[in-house]
C-alpha cells in the first residue's frame, strides 16, 4: 500500500512565524487568569518564571526529540502558586494559547485540491504533527475539522499522543505502521528540513521539502525533492 505522509503547520495550514508574539500574548493572558482564581504573584516575576519552563523545554524537546505537555508545564506553574487544585486553570490555559495561536492561521493555496488528487490516485494519506506548544491533539484537529482536512486523512499522529517530536523515528516509523505503508514506497511532506525531511529521510521514506520560507535548515541533510506549491507534487507521484 503505498502512502503519502503530512505535516501540518506551514504545510498544510500557515500559522504565525514570529511565535514570540503570541506567546507573550498567552502568558499574559494566563497570568490575568490565574490572579482572577485568587493566586497572589507579581507580574514580571509571573512570566520570566513560565517564559523560563517554555525554553527550557524547547531546548529539551529539541536535544531528545520528546514531547513536554502544555498541561504540564501550567501545572508546574499553579504549584508554585499555590493553585494546583484548581484543574480548570489548566484547561483554561491551554484554551488561551491555542487562542493566540488561531489568530492568525490559514489553509495553503490548493490544499483542498491537492488532497482529492491524492486520494483519488489511491494512496493512504497520513499526518505526523508536532503540536505547538505541547497543546492537547484536541486543538489541531479543531484545525483541520475548521478547514475540511479531517475527512481526507486515514491516520494522524500527533506528538502530545506519542511523547515524541519528529525527527524522531518512531514517529514516521508509527504512522507508516498505521497505514498498512512501506517506506520506500511512501512520501513523506513537510516544510522543515531539520524535523520533516531528516525524520522522513532516517527510516527511508522519500522526502519532499514544501519551500515556506522557514525551513529549519541542518547541514547534511537534504531532501528527495521539492515543491513550491501543490501543482508541482503531481509530477513525483503516480
Amino acid at each position: 500500500m503505498k502512502a503519502i505522509l503530512f505535516d501540518l503547520g506551514h504545510t498544510l495550514i500557515d500559522y504565525y512565524v514570529d511565535w514570540e508574539t503570541p506567546e507573550n500574548r498567552s502568558i499574559k493572558r494566563f497570568y490575568d487568569a490565574v490572579m482572577d482564581a485568587g493566586a497572589d504573584a507579581k507580574e514580571d516575576e509571573f512570566t520570566r518564571f513560565v517564559k523560563g519552563l517554555l525554553d527550557d523545554g524547547r531546548k529539551k524537546k529539541r536535544v531528545d526529540m520528546v514531547e513536554i505537555p502544555l498541561e504540564t508545564v501550567l501545572t508546574v506553574v499553579l504549584e508554585r502558586y499555590e493553585m494546583e487544585e484548581d484543574d480548570q486553570l489548566v484547561v483554561e490555559g491551554c484554551d488561551i494559547f491555542y487562542d493566540s495561536l488561531a489568530e492568525k492561521k490559514e489553509l495553503a493555496p490548493g490544499t483542498i485540491d491537492m488532497l482529492e488528487r491524492v486520494k483519488g490516485k489511491g494512496y493512504r494519506i497520513g499526518l505526523v504533527s508536532d503540536v505547538a506548544w505541547g497543546l492537547p491533539s484536541d486543538y489541531p484537529l479543531k484545525d483541520l475539522e475548521q478547514f475540511g482536512l479531517d475527512c481526507y486523512f486515514d491516520d494522524l499522529v500527533f506528538s502530545t499522543e506519542v511523547g515524541l517530536r519528529k525527527p524522531h523515528p518512531k514517529m514516521f516509523k508509527l504512522s507508516l505502521y498505521n497505514l498498512g505503508a512501506k517506506a520506500e514506497e511512501s512520501f513523506f511532506i513537510g516544510n522543515s528540513i531539520r524535523c520533516d525531511i531528516k525524520g522522513a529521510n532516517g527510516v527511508g521514506i522519500r522526502s519532499i521539502l514544501k519551500e515556506s520560507g522557514h525551513p529549519e535548515d541542518e547541514d547534511g541533510v537534504v531532501p528527495k525533492f521539492k515543491i513550491k506549491d501543490w501543482d508541482e507534487l503531481d509530477q513525483y507521484i503516480d
